[in-house]
């Protein structure tokens, strides 16, 4: 990184986390753009938490479609910034009680009608897919697009 006089900064990026790395490195190409950072290093807060595991229904109302949209450039960044994707495949389940059907149900009517491919699950199912589970977790929905994030 070049450092640069603030005249020739166009934009000015405070924290050098996921967002704002992410931020950057999006406009570098049509601005010049200044990435600053209290911490030591750059995603000192940031990487291995919440970033370590990516599924399309993350976020609320204005996060959600930048998740899903964050995919195409995750999985298969361009050749000059990485040689490989960050994303390995991992399904998720989101499970619920007994008595928690209605709220299950809403989570995969909500997302199944933004096109995210959720699947509604019982408790035979479940139980096949995590060994032991106790029989109060008997609703659940499967996300089978989700992913590890490469985060080192």
């Amino acid at each position: 990184m070049t450092a640069a006089p603030p005249s020739a900064t166009d934009v000015l990026i405070v924290g050098a986390g996921i967002a704002g790395a992410s931020l950057a490195a999006a406009l570098a190409p049509w601005r010049r753009v200044m990435l600053i950072e209290a911490e030591d290093a750059p995603g000192y807060h940031a990487t291995g938490r919440s970033a370590a595991f990516w599924h399309e229904t993350y976020g609320g109302a204005r996060v959600q479609p930048l998740s899903v949209a964050s995919f195409d450039t995750l999985a298969r960044p361009a050749p000059e910034f990485s040689e490989h994707g960050f994303l390995s495949p991992r399904a998720a389940l989101t499970i619920g009680q007994r008595g928690e059907a209605s709220a299950v149900d809403a989570f995969t009517a909500k997302f199944s009608a933004k096109g995210v491919e959720v699947v509604r699950m019982g408790a035979a199912e479940i139980a096949g897919r995590i060994p032991g589970i106790r029989p109060e977790w008997s609703e659940a929905a499967y996300e089978a697009a989700c992913s590890d994030f490469d985060v080192a």
